[in-house]
């Protein structure tokens, strides 16, 4: 089952690296699904990079982020691509 991907990008101003928030839709023949907050980050020098929601936990005075969702190989790939190219298309 193929997806169609929606990518509604948002550039904000917060802590650097993170410089935009992503809301992805999946449409899908029979349902559509939204994950919110897929942060892209860009360092000088480097090519910008995008992560799917984490939530941070803290164990035994240690942070670890957990994803929120999790995407089988080939979907996330062509999510995370999908951002990346939006975040291009906006950077212009």
């Amino acid at each position: 089952m193929k997806a169609e991907i929606k990518i509604d990008l948002a550039r904000i101003s917060a802590k650097p690296p993170l410089v935009a928030l992503a809301d992805v839709t999946l449409r899908f023949s029979e349902a559509d699904i939204t994950i919110r907050r897929c942060a892209v980050f860009e360092k000088s020098g480097e090519p910008p990079r995008v992560s799917l929601p984490r939530i941070p936990i803290i164990r035994n005075g240690k942070t670890n982020y957990v994803p929120i969702i999790e995407l089988g190989r080939d979907l996330r790939r062509r999510v995370l691509d999908a951002v990346l190219a939006e975040f291009g298309r906006d950077s212009r």
